[in-house]
């Protein structure tokens, strides 16, 4: 059944007012408790609450459970959402977002229009303005195109209207409206995410968003002086998201309230400006630097000031310039090694080779390293057979280093050279896991607890554990926003 049903009628529904044995409310000792109807018994305004975090057609359907349940659903603020759960086909979903804001009186929570074609524009200003949203406080709106270009069709500026109420927007696939006459105020919004958006200077200048803690921008298209702007008007902004960003040469992070950032240039690079630099000019609560497609920009990633930082990666050859204070790497090659970070506890490295002496570097530059997740691209010709000196000591390999994960182990020569100094020197390693692009059989795996040298490991309590894995990498944007996880890789293999 497609539509949210409307109330059965009396003769055939369920009475639920009273279940079989129970007593009127009231009558019934206190002790007992044998049937009674719980949900029954709870005030109208927490069934309200229930009713609207069901979801649409489920909370249009409590209609009929009784007489009581009735015109529950009409004072419950309104979830509405618009997707295959409405029904599966579009024509229909369109009649039932018209008929149920025409028959709800409001408040609203919650309208997701998160695929509608184009051809409904008209439609869609027209709900936006329905007396049913007044107060609205989520919306989702995105419209179904093609591509991976954003749609040249205007973000509805009756959405705008709810400015003031909103706590959470989306928008997809469509042109913010030029607000260069206004300034726009968000006071309450918290979570503000756009993919295929276009973004002009004067709309990024206008909007003011002092208590957003979440952003993310994907596949939008925006300049860095717009993105600037815009970040300029978010005082209290914790995590910040760009992926696929297009238009940006150049972008310079001042933030006294940023805690996580991931980002990455466009996919695409042709027509497209390319993501050339990112400057962390002053970030004191920075705790996560998370490159996501390190091949697609930024080239060049400069940490001016970030004294709480403590994960990075993923870093690869794709980042050609990487300054941290005054040590500089170069396509992940140490050229100085002049300034340490202690609060640096987790990296993440793509590594051809795998190249020790590249890895190497990075460890004495975070001399308190804990945990270490490489991916390795074999290159038969490096020989990876650097010894360790003890009279020249690695500080996280001797106090601090504790896991290390190895992604597309092949157990050839420069992988097993590579696993192998770790093996030998991590004097504090927990745990060490291989995710092995191959099938590590029995046989396969005594032979490489053979040539690893596991039972003469610098750490007698280190496990080494060997899983099948599919080629992969650490690139995702799950935990970017995830602030509570203190380290976004635990549980990638």
């Amino acid at each position: 059944m497609d539509a949210p049903p409307p109330a059965a009628h009396t003769s055939k529904k369920r009475k639920f007012d009273r279940v079989d044995g129970q007593e009127p409310p009231g009558s019934s000792s206190a002790g007992d408790v044998v049937g009674l109807d719980f949900i029954n018994t709870l005030p109208d305004a927490v069934l309200c609450i229930i009713i609207s975090l069901l979801p649409t057609k489920d909370g249009g359907r409590t209609q009929a459970v009784s007489r009581r349940w009735r015109p529950l659903w009409r004072s419950a603020p309104l979830n509405l959402v618009a997707d295959s759960s409405l029904s599966g086909q579009e024509r229909k979903r369109v009649v039932y977002v018209s008929k149920i804001l025409a028959q709800h009186p409001g408040p609203a929570l919650r309208l997701a229009l998160p695929y509608i074609r184009e051809r409904y524009y008209g439609k869609i200003e027209g709900w936006l303005r329905s007396q049913a949203l007044t107060n609205l406080q989520e919306l989702d709106l995105g419209y179904d195109v093609e591509g991976f270009l954003p749609s040249s069709l205007p973000l509805p500026s009756s959405a705008l209207r709810f400015a003031p109420t909103f706590h959470v927007a989306s928008f997809s696939c469509c042109r913010f409206p030029d607000l260069s006459a206004q300034s726009l105020n968000f006071p309450h919004l918290k979570q503000l995410s756009m993919s295929k958006v276009i973004i002009s200077d004067s709309s990024a200048s206008s909007l003011n968003l002092p208590h957003l803690k979440q952003l993310t921008l994907y596949g939008v298209t925006i300049s860095g002086d717009a993105l600037h702007s815009m970040l300029t008007g978010c005082l209290s902004l914790e995590s910040l998201l760009l992926q696929n960003i297009v238009g940006i040469g150049c972008l310079r992070i001042n933030s006294p309230t940023l805690r996580s950032i991931g980002l990455s240039g466009p996919f695409n690079a042709k027509d497209a400006t390319v993501f050339q630099e990112l400057v962390i000019v002053d970030a004191p609560c920075l705790e996560k630097l998370l490159p996501l497609h390190p091949d697609s920009g930024p080239r060049t990633i400069q940490v001016i000031r970030a004294p709480k930082l403590q994960v990075l990666g993923v870093l690869s050859d794709g980042i050609s310039k990487l300054h941290i204070g005054t040590t500089f790497f170069q396509e992940l090659t140490a050229i100085s090694l002049t300034t340490t970070m202690h609060t640096m506890k987790v990296l993440v490295i793509d590594s051809i080779g795998p190249n020790l002496d590249s890895v190497i570097g990075f460890l004495r530059c975070f001399p308190c390293l804990e945990r270490l997740y490489v991916i390795s691209h074999l290159r038969k010709e490096v020989k990876n057979v650097q010894k360790y000196d003890p009279l020249d000591p690695i500080q996280c390999l001797e106090l601090h280093l504790k896991k290390v994960v190895l992604k597309n182990y092949f157990g050839n020569r420069p992988d097993v050279n590579f696993a192998k100094f770790f093996v030998l020197n991590a004097k504090v390693l927990d745990k060490m896991n291989f995710g092995v692009f191959s099938n590590c059989n029995d046989k396969w795996k005594s032979n490489q607890h053979r040539r690893l040298q596991l039972d003469n490991r610098a750490s007698r309590d280190a496990r080494f554990e060997f899983k099948s894995s599919f080629w992969s990498t650490f690139t995702n944007n799950r935990h970017t926003h995830d602030l509570a996880m203190a380290d976004p890789f635990e549980n990638t293999l």
